[in-house]
């Protein structure tokens, strides 16, 4: 029993290492591309492209879903920013389900784990589900179905965009000493003494300018893209080396024969299962990418893997703790009703050519 642990963790830490030596390069693009995008783009410039009608408010969300690298954290920075300002449903329909299925250093990392037929699939399946999605809510959207779906006003959702992610949501104090109403001046209670303090405050100094930084670090955001460098490599990495493990070391325990049978490609059920368990299994792309390629070296087909992905991306925690943040639940699940048959018509079909 005890040589046979010794040997399946010995299998799975050879397999890791070869998969690591294999698909570094790509890993390396990844980590610069991801890092990029966010410090010189950043998520106000890419709300203000949903701004427009709705045809084109939807090809925009296709874009910026597909060329941007966002967690489900800036996603919703982004679709709040566009309920702000009152954008129809289609476009944020469309960028909610096209945003959490791919990007640009998605598909180079794909294509080192899955190669480029896998991935180019699973990246152009992703752009014509954005569209679909973006054309069936428009059509929903015109039954008055969705009226009322938004969780916030305009005032509350750029409220809400301003304080998400990382910034502080703290307000200062004022006058009064922190009890939200100061009192009028001039009013009874002390309001002579409130006004004689203001008008005999000191006045402080005018601050001096703040000198001009004419730096290459600062002007080209070195320092900035250096933080965002090392983040993402740390999670990266991390996610990487700890799944890829996790998906090895399932392979290398349980019997071939069990993947090959349930979700192998060859049971018409494969399909939707996978789809099913991709819902509550799939964490993040960067985790569940190698998790993915490890089982499918084991006898996982590629209709299953190419479903389970389609769906456990839009309906991770963090995708469905943003949809519920934003929309209440019909918008939701049409969300989830589109990616779910999408992931089900896809994992049929991609094995024609895969």
């Amino acid at each position: 029993m005890f040589d046979t642990v010794l040997d399946v963790l010995g299998k799975t830490a050879q397999d890791v290492g070869h998969t690591l030596a294999a698909n570094w390069p790509f890993l390396l693009i990844s980590v610069i591309v991801a890092s990029a995008i966010p410090v010189y783009i950043g998520a106000e410039r890419l709300s203000s492209w949903l701004r427009r009608k709705t045809l084109w408010a939807v090809i925009g969300a296709v874009v910026l879903a597909t060329l941007t690298p966002f967690c489900s954290c800036g996603t919703t920075a982004v679709v709040l920013g566009a309920l702000a300002s009152s954008v129809p449903w289609a476009p944020v329909v469309t960028f909610m389900v096209a945003s959490p299925l791919t990007s640009p250093e998605e598909l180079v990392y794909s294509i080192g784990l899955f190669g480029p037929d896998f991935a180019v699939t699973f990246f152009v399946a992703a752009i014509i589900l954005g569209f679909f999605a973006g054309a069936i809510t428009w059509l929903i959207e015109k039954t008055g179905w969705l009226d009322g779906q938004a969780r916030l006003t305009s005032t509350e959702a750029e409220k809400k965009a301003e304080e998400s992610c990382c910034t502080s949501g703290d307000a200062e104090d004022d006058i009064s000493g922190g009890g939200g109403v100061s009192a009028p001046i001039g009013s009874g209670g002390g309001g002579g003494l409130a006004r004689t303090a203001l008008l005999n405050r000191p006045i402080a100094p005018a601050p001096a300018p703040a000198p001009v930084e004419t730096g290459l670090v600062k002007r080209w955001k070195l320092d900035e893209f250096g933080n965002e460098l090392m983040i993402t490599s740390k999670r990266l990495a991390l996610y990487f080396l700890g799944f890829a493990t996790l998906g090895f070391l399932i392979i290398n325990s349980i019997p071939t024969r069990y993947l090959t049978e349930y979700l192998g490609g060859g049971n018409w059920y494969s399909v939707p299962l996978a789809a099913l368990i991709g819902i509550p299994v799939y964490l993040n792309s960067d985790g569940s990418l190698p998790l993915i390629a490890s089982l499918m070296k084991g006898g996982m087909g590629p209709g299953p893997a190419i479903a389970f992905l389609m769906t456990g991306a839009g309906t991770s925690v963090g995708a469905i703790s943003g949809m519920l943040l934003i929309a209440r639940w019909r918008v939701v699940a049409l969300v989830v009703g589109i990616l779910f048959t999408g992931a089900v018509v896809l994992g049929y079909t991609a094995p024609m050519w895969l």
